[in-house]
């Protein structure tokens, strides 16, 4: 944070107090008082809170005289504001109007709604500091809750261009005062992070597999009501991912867990797992769109509409068949007994039934399995395998991914970053293949329902270029596979991966 602005506030539960404040600034500084003013100011971030962590901090203001978007900056001698009328939260980006704020924060939050995380009153006070030359030097702003509720009043200290020195004496004055330094996030000078404790290796699998379980239903329970109220595309997503995980958690974990994992709650989270399958298809069709219509040469990006439209009524359709099952009693039970199952097997009584593996044992087995099971199906890749190959490899990788996941905390940071690191690079081009093979498929699917709906000539032309276009990227997504694959696994990183596993 530069000098040229800072905030402070009372130490403990102290006050602040104007009249304190106003004498000890008239030491040096004729103060002028402004008008009080009550504003209702309402703090935005995304759910995951990404404007946060880069330091940003964006408020909806509401005075007597209008309405303001303030973002402010971490070391901005000044913030942003911009006028707005009937906001309405959450939103996304494009709600904002455009301009500096849009600019600032549209890289940062993606395809995340801006969410309410703070709503409350608070009165304002903005005194001007004059010099002896009846020159505005510095201004100092008082911010207090307008009740008994809501964050601790504070004071800001801003400066005016070519003024930073008065600012700073301003600021000494207040502190001699008693106040403090506020200590805000975007703030804080980042620390290095603490050596990573975890389990030994001896600590029985069953209890890291279940608190990973645990950790994967909290993201799920977290998510529900921004899937339900679909506030954004990520909640679904997110939701889909936990999913995805307990799935593979639950099969990485069969030699350590009881047999009713694999008899009853995996077929329970694949049915969840298929069940927003449609939707999420559907997000991802319509959030590529954009970019995919500047693919096309010989069509126009306006030709694309009535798939645009299209895309919106089934993901209408499918939502509602999707948010119908997620309010369901067999949803609601789901959730219910998962939470009881894994409190059963976190306090041991679920032993019985389980092989007493250890952790560091299992790790050792489901890493080298695993990536023996790479190796060999990347082995066989040639240039005329069927996508089915790729796919199966693909998943093959997650199942390794999820593993170095899993058992993270027993594997040493280095070893486990370069592992993943070659394994990512493997999973992106086996992504890409694969998206561009469903991605095929489906606007084929479409443009048969848009045919027998009556669609345009110019949709059916723009689509078919879409499908060549994705041709074009399959083959040369299978093109480069062969350079990440022999980079997994050149016998450096065979020798590797097999430490982190654990094998000799």
């Amino acid at each position: 944070m530069t000098s040229a602005t800072r905030a402070l506030q009372a130490a403990g539960e102290g006050r602040l107090e104007l009249q304190a404040l106003v004498a000890a600034l008239s030491r040096r500084y004729t103060v002028v008082s402004g008008p009080r003013l009550l504003v209702g100011r309402v703090q935005l971030d995304t759910f995951d809170r990404r404007l946060r962590a880069e330091g940003l901090a964006l408020e909806h203001q509401r005075l007597a005289t209008g309405e303001l978007l303030v973002l402010r900056r971490p070391g901005a001698a000044s913030a942003v504001a911009v006028p707005v009328t009937g906001l309405r939260w959450p939103a996304l980006v494009e709600v904002l109007p455009t301009g500096p704020i849009r600019e600032a924060i549209a890289p940062v939050i993606g395809v995340r709604a801006l969410m309410v995380t703070s709503d409350e009153k608070r009165r304002m006070r903005r005194l001007e500091l004059h010099n002896e030359d009846g020159k505005i030097v510095a201004r100092v702003e008082l911010d207090e809750p307008a009740s008994g509720a809501g964050a601790p009043a504070q004071v800001t200290v801003r400066s005016l261009r070519g003024y930073d020195e008065e600012a700073r004496r301003a600021d000494r004055l207040l502190v001699g005062l008693g106040l403090q330094a506020l200590d805000r996030p975007e703030d804080r000078e980042p620390s290095s992070a603490p050596p990573k404790s975890g389990p030994s290796r001896a600590v029985p699998a069953r209890l890291v597999l279940t608190k990973a379980l645990i950790d994967y239903l909290m993201t799920i329970r977290e998510n529900l009501p921004g899937l339900l109220d679909d506030v954004d595309t990520e909640f679904l997503h997110d939701f889909r991912v936990a999913v995805r995980r307990t799935r593979a958690t639950l099969k990485l974990g069969r030699p350590a867990l009881p047999d009713a994992m694999r008899l009853e709650w995996e077929p329970a989270f694949r049915w969840l797992g298929d069940l927003t399958t449609p939707v999420r298809d559907l997000d991802v069709y319509e959030l590529d769109l954009p970019v995919m219509s500047q693919w096309l040469v010989t069509a126009d990006p306006a030709d694309l509409e009535p798939l645009a439209t299209h895309l919106r009524g089934r993901r209408t359709s499918e939502r509602r068949v999707l948010v119908r099952s997620l309010r369901s009693a067999r949803f609601r039970r789901l959730i219910m007994e998962w939470g009881e199952e894994l409190a059963r097997l976190l306090d041991g009584s679920g032993d019985a039934d389980c092989e007493p593996l250890s952790a560091g044992h299992l790790a050792d087995r489901s890493i080298t399995r695993a990536y023996r099971r790479v190796a060999r199906g990347g082995a066989l890749i040639g240039a005329d395998s069927p996508a089915e190959d790729l796919h199966e490899l693909r998943k093959r990788c997650k199942e390794l991914r999820y593993a170095l996941e899993v058992f993270d905390a027993l594997i040493d940071d280095a070893a486990r970053k370069r592992a993943v690191d070659d394994l990512k690079e493997v999973q992106d081009v086996l992504g890409r293949f694969q998206d561009t093979e469903v991605q095929r498929r489906a606007l084929r699917e479409f443009a048969g329902e848009m045919m027998a709906d009556g669609t345009t000539a110019g949709a059916m032309l723009a689509m078919g270029e879409l499908i060549g276009h994705l041709d074009v990227e399959q083959n040369r997504a299978r093109r480069e596979f062969d350079v990440p694959f022999a980079r997994l696994v050149r016998p450096s990183n065979r020798h590797l991966m097999h430490q982190v596993g654990g094998a000799t």
